[in-house]
């Protein structure tokens, strides 16, 4: 399966599933522990489909069966992070400078070395787009994080809006949403409610999914999108968020190195105003 997870691999051929396979599907993604610890009985009851559709999915997949398919995504849940309850009541070994630094450095590694070039493409594609407004999606633990991320991309394009506030507010500001827009939700698991809620209308509403979590499969839609993942492993009860700024500081590189002649424009002009405002202290 190359690494792939199967989540990945349901985005890429969902679009082309007959709508038998695509409830199968949908339910896979929406509820991956349904498959890790049900039956082929169980899996086609739950999705309204025959036995002989869910094992055609997994061929779709590329499993040589319904037991191998439902062993990868066992694999994939039971590699989900425990809980900071879990984590806190762990004993602490070694010194903390080298625990830390050894974590930190293999969540870069295991981020970076982990993007697919063919995903990568595809949202540098969306975020590139200057006729897709890009919209930013992230949970509250992500909000810091992100909020720098659409600064850095404001500046090397128009039309991007991160989206935070109440659940009120995000709803309301995505009446602006259009068909063929790019929404970026950046997450970890456990997803919060709202930010389920919200990602899933926008891409009801047509919007191109761009999903950033710590895992897959999740219960985002990456229906005719891409998904890219992180590493959050930590030397404390939290999770690190190391590796998804190394993840955004590449594609703001991406971005940049494609729009390269407009934002050295942008920035130019930027500059300029800075100067003639006198904004920074010598």
């Amino acid at each position: 399966m190359n690494g792939r997870s199967v989540q990945a691999r349901i985005a890429e051929i969902a679009g082309d599933l007959p709508a038998s396979q695509r409830r199968v599907a949908e339910l896979v993604v929406r509820d991956p522990e349904a498959l890790a610890f049900g039956t082929l009985g169980s899996m086609a009851d739950a999705a309204g489909a025959s036995t002989a559709t869910v094992v055609r999915l997994a061929s779709r997949l590329g499993f040589d069966g319904f037991a191998a398919l439902r062993d990868a995504v066992r694999s994939e849940v039971s590699t989900q992070l425990r809980s900071a309850v879990g984590r806190v009541r762990a004993p602490a070994s070694g010194p903390l400078v080298e625990r830390v630094l050894d974590v930190e450095r293999a969540n870069v590694e295991r981020t970076l070395s982990g993007i697919d070039e063919a995903d990568l493409d595809r949202t540098l594609d969306l975020m590139c787009d200057p006729a897709r407004r890009l919209w930013l999606l992230p949970n509250s633990q992500t909000l810091g994080i992100v909020s720098h991320l659409a600064d850095d991309l404001s500046l090397c394009r128009s039309r991007v809006t991160l989206l935070e506030g109440s659940e009120f507010r995000v709803f309301t500001t995505m009446t602006a949403l259009r068909e063929g827009d790019a929404v970026l939700s950046i997450d970890t698991q456990r997803h919060e409610r709202w930010v389920v809620r919200a990602q899933r209308a926008a891409v009801a509403r047509g919007a191109v999914p761009v999903v950033v979590t710590d895992r897959l499969p999740c219960s985002l839609d990456v229906t005719g999108g891409v998904a890219m993942t992180f590493a959050c492993d930590t030397a404390s009860p939290f999770e690190s968020q190391v590796g998804l700024v190394a993840l955004g500081n590449l594609l703001v590189s991406g971005v940049v190195d494609r729009l390269r002649p407009s934002v050295a424009r942008r920035l130019d002009a930027l500059e300029s105003t800075w100067v003639d405002e006198d904004l920074f202290e010598h």
